[in-house]
């Protein structure tokens, strides 16, 4: 019996680890200058899109990414107050004003959400966060919700998801803790091991989730978040990412 569950659990390793090498990743260099895109695919990274050298006004960073259903490419610096696009290798605004923004999603509604956060000045706390939503069917922009950092440990930066219209959160330092800010009062959802930049749900209720040195986790039980599998681990540290479906 010890050895039939031995080959099952192998089997099962060696299954889960094929269906995480199966996707592709893209990857935001939150470092590079003057921004760059890295496609992850079949354990090996390359350069996908480099932002040119002259931006304007934004700061030539990518910290953030995601993709709306249309196949166009959302980014964000983390560092100014825009929300750019990229459609066949040109960039262009789609958005700029109010708060930092920090981290840019889209649910499966097609919407565009992001974050938005200052930085605090001269030992001053963390401000309350702001989270944004680009409405598909009317194009316009729209404050969906404000919460304070109090409900949150005082140490939120900018971290979220969406997921089905609940937006969740994740602290920074340590052992990140992810909360559902769609309820009140605000619900703690599970702490990770780790200190994530970054995550994002995935099919099944897993959460992948990225610590900004190189590492993509993925957790397939937020109820035992000690569990986890290490879905890639790049040369190069990156500050988000993206889970795709390969290409055919």
């Amino acid at each position: 019996m010890r050895s039939l569950a031995l080959a099952f659990g192998l089997a099962f390793s060696l299954l889960t680890t094929s269906a995480a090498q199966a996707n592709e990743y893209l990857l935001a260099d939150g470092q590079a200058w003057p921004g760059q895109i890295i496609t992850w695919r079949d354990g090996r990274p390359s350069p996908t899109y480099l932002r040119p050298q002259q931006v304007g006004d934004d700061i030539p960073r990518i910290q953030s990414l995601t993709r709306l259903t249309d196949g166009r490419l959302i980014f964000a610096s983390g560092l100014d107050r825009s929300v750019m696009q990229i459609e066949a290798g040109r960039e262009r605004r789609l958005h700029h004003g109010g708060g930092l923004v920090r981290q840019v999603r889209t649910d499966a509604d097609g919407a565009l959400y992001w974050s938005g956060l200052e930085t605090p000045r001269d030992g001053n706390p963390l401000p309350d966060g702001f989270i944004y939503r680009l409405r598909p069917d009317t194009n316009e922009t729209e404050t969906l919700l404000t919460f304070s950092q109090g409900d949150v440990g005082h140490d939120w930066w900018g971290a979220f998801d969406v997921r089905d219209g609940k937006v969740h959160v994740g602290t920074l330092q340590n052992r990140t803790r992810i909360y559902d800010v769609s309820e009140s009062p605000v619900r703690l959802v599970c702490e990770l091991p780790i200190a994530a930049t970054a995550f994002r749900f995935g099919p099944g209720g897993c959460l992948y989730a990225c610590d900004g040195q190189g590492v993509l986790y993925r957790f397939d039980d937020l109820s035992r978040p000690n569990d986890f599998q290490e879905v890639l681990r790049s040369p190069t540290p990156f500050a988000d990412f993206l889970v795709e479906s390969p290409r055919r």
